[in-house]
C-alpha cells in the first residue's frame, strides 16, 4: 500500500478530510474518548483512524491524541512517518513552531515525496520568518503542483513573503582548501616549436596548493511599482584568503534593474559594476560597468526559462590606461520532475577583448545539473560542464593560438534536517580538468568547499 502522506494522491484527500462520523460527537472536543468510541477506533481502517488523528491534531487536541494511539498505535512501514507528521502538527497548534518544524524535517528526513509534510513545514518556516529556507521549499512544492493554477498561487505567495521584507541581507563562509590555487601548470617541462627546445617550468606557473577560507555578504531591496513593474536593486562583497596571502582576491558587485512584469514571470533592463582585485602575479584586476538584459519566465508548472545578457566596460587596474569589455549570455532551462527532483541545462557564450596580452579569448559552455533529495536527509547536487575557450593571443614559442577545453564536475551534499541555528551543513567536491594544445596551460584542481546553507 502506497504510504497516506505522500504526493499528489496524499493531498486530495487531505483537502476532504472528513473525520469519522462516530467521533463528531464529542472526540472533535477536548473531552476524552469514550469506551464506545475507543471501540469504534480500533475497528476503522487504519487511513480513517489516520485521517482523524491528523484533524485532532491539527484542532490541538493533545489528550484526544494521545489516548488513541496508546489504544491502538500506527502500524505498518509508514507509521514512524505518520506519528512525527502527527507530533509537529500538535505542536504546531500549540504554537511551538521551531519543534514542529524539526519534527517535519525529521519525517522528509525520512521520505522526501511527503509533499503535504513539506507544506506544512514550508508554512511553519514562513510563520518563523525563515524565509530563505520557506521559499526554498515553496518553489520544490510547485513542481509538484497538479496544475498550473495552484503552481501560480504557489508563486503568488512566494511573492507576499519577498515582499512583506523589501531589504534582505546574506552572508555565507565557507572552508575552502584547493590543490591548485593559481591554475598552475600540472607540467614540469614544456616543449617550444618555434625554437626547437625544451624548457623547465618555472615554479611561479606551477600549481600552489593550499587552505583557504571564503566569505561574503550581500544585501538586496525590492520595491513595487504599481502593478506592471518593480525595481530591485543588490550589493555584495567577497574574499578568498588563502594560507599563501599571494593568492588572495577580493570582489565587490552592484546591480540595479526595472522589471516588466508579465503573467509567469519578468523582463529586466539594468545595468551592472563589479571590482575585482587579485593579488597573485598571473591574476588579473579590473573594474567593470554595463548595461544588464535578464528574463525569467515560468513556462509550465515544472519548466522554468532563465537568461540574460550583459556588455561590460572593464578597466584593468594592473595595467593602467589599458581598457577592456567583456559581452556575456548565459540561459537555463529546468525541468522539475516532482518536488524530490530537478534537472537543470545551462549554457553560456563570452566575448572578452582587451589590449592586456593574453587576456583577449571567447567560449563557450554548456552543463547539466541534478538536484535530488534522498533518504536520511541527504541532498545531492550534480554537476557537469564543459567550456571551451579560443584565445587571441598568438604564442611564437608554440606555434599556436591558445585553445582550451576546460571540463568540471562538482557534488554537493546536504544534511537538511541537521538545523544549526536556521542553517544546515553542505559539503561540495569538485574537480576541473584543462586540456589545452599548449603544455603550460594543462592543469587539474581538486578543490573541496564547506559552508551552512539556508536551501534546505
Amino acid at each position: 500500500m502506497r504510504p497516506l502522506i505522500s504526493g499528489r494522491r496524499f493531498l486530495m484527500q487531505c483537502a476532504a478530510l472528513c473525520a469519522l462520523p462516530f467521533f463528531l460527537n464529542g472526540v472533535a472536543s477536548a473531552a476524552a474518548p469514550n469506551a464506545q468510541q475507543l471501540a469504534a477506533y480500533e475497528q476503522a481502517p487504519e487511513i480513517e483512524r489516520v485521517k482523524l488523528l491528523l484533524h485532532l491534531a491539527k484542532t490541538g487536541d493533545v489528550e484526544a491524541v494521545e489516548t488513541l494511539l496508546a489504544v491502538h498505535p500506527l502500524e505498518g512501514p509508514h507509521a514512524g512517518n505518520r506519528i512525527l507528521f502527527i507530533e509537529g502538527l500538535l505542536l504546531k497548534s500549540q504554537g511551538k513552531l521551531t519543534q514542529a518544524a524539526e519534527k517535519f524535517r525529521a519525517a522528509l528526513a525520512k521520505d522526501p515525496s511527503l509533499t503535504l509534510v513539506r507544506s506544512e513545514l514550508a508554512q511553519t518556516l514562513v510563520e518563523l520568518q525563515e524565509d530563505d529556507s520557506a521559499k526554498h521549499h515553496l518553489q520544490l512544492l510547485a513542481a509538484e503542483a497538479p496544475n498550473e493554477e495552484s503552481a501560480s498561487g504557489i508563486r503568488s505567495f512566494i511573492d507576499q513573503v519577498d515582499a512583506r521584507k523589501p531589504y534582505k541581507f546574506s552572508g555565507y563562509v565557507s572552508l575552502a582548501p584547493s590543490t591548485n590555487l593559481n591554475s598552475g601548470s600540472k607540467h614540469d617541462t614544456i616543449y617550444a616549436p618555434g625554437i626547437g627546445q625544451t624548457f623547465d617550468i618555472n615554479s611561479s606557473s606551477k600549481a600552489k596548493s593550499g587552505f583557504g577560507v571564503a566569505g561574503g555578504v550581500n544585501a538586496g531591496y525590492t520595491k513595487r511599482l504599481g502593478n506592471d513593474f518593480s525595481f530591485v536593486a543588490g550589493a555584495g562583497a567577497n574574499a578568498r584568503l588563502y594560507d599563501n596571502k599571494d593568492f588572495n582576491s577580493y570582489s565587490l558587485s552592484q546591480t540595479a534593474e526595472i522589471r516588466r512584469l508579465v503573467e509567469h514571470g519578468y523582463f529586466g533592463l539594468g545595468a551592472v559594476s563589479s571590482q575585482s582585485l587579485k593579488k597573485d602575479k598571473v591574476g588579473v584586476s579590473y573594474a567593470s560597468y554595463g548595461p544588464r538584459l535578464s528574463t525569467s519566465l515560468q513556462v509550465t508548472a515544472q519548466n522554468h526559462l532563465s537568461g540574460s545578457g550583459t556588455y561590460e566596460w572593464r578597466n584593468y587596474i594592473d595595467r593602467k590606461g589599458v581598457e577592456g569589455s567583456a559581452l556575456m549570455f548565459n540561459a537555463a532551462w529546468t525541468h522539475a520532475f516532482d518536488a524530490t527532483l530537478n534537472t537543470s541545462i545551462f549554457g553560456s557564450y563570452d566575448v572578452i577583448k582587451s589590449d592586456t596580452e593574453g587576456a583577449s579569448y571567447d567560449s563557450a559552455s554548456a552543463g547539466l545539473t541534478v538536484y535530488k533529495e534522498l533518504t536520511y536527509g541527504i541532498t545531492t547536487r550534480l554537476t557537469g560542464e564543459v567550456e571551451r575557450s579560443k584565445f587571441e593571443d598568438y604564442d611564437a614559442l608554440s606555434l599556436a593560438f591558445r585553445k582550451d577545453t576546460r571540463l568540471t564536475g562538482t557534488i554537493e551534499l546536504t544534511k537538511r534536517d541537521l538545523n544549526l541555528l536556521g542553517f544546515a551543513p553542505s559539503l561540495s567536491y569538485s574537480y576541473t580538468e584543462n586540456l589545452s594544445n599548449i603544455d603550460l596551460y594543462d592543469f587539474n584542481i581538486h578543490a573541496v568547499d564547506f559552508r551552512l546553507t539556508k536551501d534546505f
